[in-house]
């Protein structure tokens, strides 16, 4: 057996911690949705939420439009078994064998223990299936009021569920500093839920990544790309191994940087990983921000200037900081890690470097 770089990163084993259910919506789902309830939506308006069809579009709404979308247009449990379904059904193709689950109750058109259940049996039969485990994180929508995201712990700890392991916190972060929400994360902690949360996302300050940990007491954080603005900040994390779960495809910087070059240079990701910060790549939204579990690590590589250890690295990140027993973990690492060797040895060829631009992730 001979593997492409593509292929290779493909069959990678890899955990998914950092993916949004309803970013995962297909675009003829999507559309099979409205077409079911009589909400208006024509193709071109529904591709203008999928980042494939930029070229198609003058306005591209992003993902948090879309998740504005779509949560009242999930109106009967069938609804969330058929885009469970479809997303592990993609995670499969892409080499996914974990997946922890951003949703966010106070949005849906359904009670909180209708939707769990109903994610828990498609997760079950996807277990089964292609031997990929699935779990969720409840999540805070942050441009909610902070008494909301209270009424949300409790729905969880009133119906306590093997798959839902803690919360999170997402959406717009500009006016809603995770601060405003500590009631919701102590409440939370007291029920041992595990915490995490999005913070200094959109090129927002440090201080939200230094807030989230020392005042809410996150286990991991979410994006966080300006903790490297603070030097100290960025060294105690190293020192302390915090978790950072980093998307590739994030908006803001391609925005920010859209000259390629400038791009791959200057984005926190590559500052992170010269660091040595404990890094796992992630997705985020799948068909909104047209990638997926290959794509992800190939952009890792390919302009990030991460080498194959690098790549094998994150993979143990991910597995470290999955919400899962040790015993769990420890036969992932022993699993995949081993498959991981057996896969690149089939490489016809390992990636090679310009030292002058890239920075291979340096272990630590």
């Amino acid at each position: 057996m001979s593997l492409t770089l593509s292929q290779f990163l493909k069959e990678i084993p890899k955990a998914e911690l950092h993916y949004h259910l309803l970013g995962g919506v297909r675009l003829e789902t999507m559309l099979d949705l409205a077409h079911k309830y009589g909400v208006p939506l024509t193709e071109k308006e529904a591709k203008s939420y999928y980042r494939a069809y930029a070229h198609e579009n003058e306005v591209m709404k992003g993902g948090i439009a879309a998740l504005n979308f779509l949560y009242p247009l999930l109106r009967e449990p069938e609804d969330y078994a058929r885009v469970a379904y479809e997303i592990l059904e993609d995670a499969k193709n892409s080499g996914i064998r974990y997946v922890e689950f951003f949703w966010n109750p106070n949005d849906t058109e359904l009670p909180y223990q209708v939707v769990t259940d109903t994610l828990a049996v498609v997760f079950e039969e996807a277990e089964a299936k292609w031997n990929i485990s699935a779990y969720l994180i409840p999540s805070i929508n942050r441009e909610k009021s902070p008494e909301e995201a209270v009424e949300m712990v409790e729905w969880m700890i009133a119906y306590p569920h093997p798959r839902v392991l803690g919360i999170g916190i997402d959406y717009r972060e500009d006016d809603a500093p995770i601060e405003k929400f500590w009631k919701a994360y102590r409440l939370a902690k007291e029920n041992n839920l595990r915490l995490t949360g999005h913070c200094s996302e959109f090129g927002l300050h440090w201080r939200n990544v230094e807030t989230g940990l020392d005042l809410i007491g996150l286990e991991r954080i979410d994006h966080g790309y300006t903790v490297v603005e603070n030097p100290e900040l960025m060294q105690r994390c190293v020192d302390e191994r915090i978790p950072f779960t980093v998307v590739p495809s994030n908006t803001f910087f391609l925005k920010k940087w859209p000259n390629l070059e400038e791009w791959q240079m200057k984005h926190p990701i590559r500052q992170m990983a010269k660091a040595g910060m404990v890094i796992i790549p992630a997705t985020d939204d799948w068909h909104m921000h047209n990638t997926d579990g290959q794509k992800c690590y190939q952009v890792m590589i390919e302009n990030f200037g991460f080498d194959l250890d690098g790549v094998r690295q994150c993979i143990e990140n991910g597995i470290n900081a999955a919400w899962q027993p040790e015993s769990v973990k420890e036969k992932w690492r022993q699993e995949w890690l081993a498959e991981f060797d057996q896969l690149r040895s089939a490489l016809t060829e390992e990636p090679t470097f310009d030292p002058e631009f890239h920075t291979p992730y340096q272990l630590s």
